[in-house]
């Protein structure tokens, strides 16, 4: 049997429930909002000047190995004795076997990459709360 007091308290204590995980959800998206800024924002100054130091040293060792590729195709050249020509392929071959191992070490570096953990640990976090929440009382 019901009761009426009680079965018209009911709907007032859902809104109040419903209304509460409203306000709270919208605190946790601002929060997430905000902790994505700074993180965001802490990345890409460090994204930044990486990109600097990388761009600089990229543009040396290029100067480098077109200068030091010329020095050791000479070099062959004058230890061995074979054509110009094959000690420039010899040379450029080893160069570019080189390079190829770099790029796919730099490759193996990115996939590594994890970017903005604490943000996605936090918006992990608030969608499990959430879903709690939401979750019926009785089951």
């Amino acid at each position: 049997m019901s009761n009426p007091a009680t079965d018209a308290a009911r709907p007032a204590e859902y809104g109040t429930i419903l209304s509460e995980v409203a306000r709270d959800a919208k605190t946790l998206v601002k929060q997430q909002v905000a902790l994505f800024r700074v993180e965001a924002g802490q990345e890409l100054r460090r994204a930044g000047g990486a990109t600097a130091a990388v761009a600089g040293g990229g543009g040396l060792a290029v100067a480098g190995g077109l200068l030091g590729g010329f020095a050791a195709a000479h070099l062959l050249n004058r230890v061995t004795g074979l054509p110009l020509w094959g000690c420039y392929g010899l040379a450029a071959g080893g160069l570019g076997a080189a390079g190829a191992k770099l790029l796919l070490a730099g490759r193996d570096g990115f996939a590594g990459l994890e970017p903005l953990p604490q943000t996605t640990a936090a918006l992990g976090e608030n969608l499990e709360w959430l879903a709690e929440r939401l979750a019926p009382v009785g089951g």
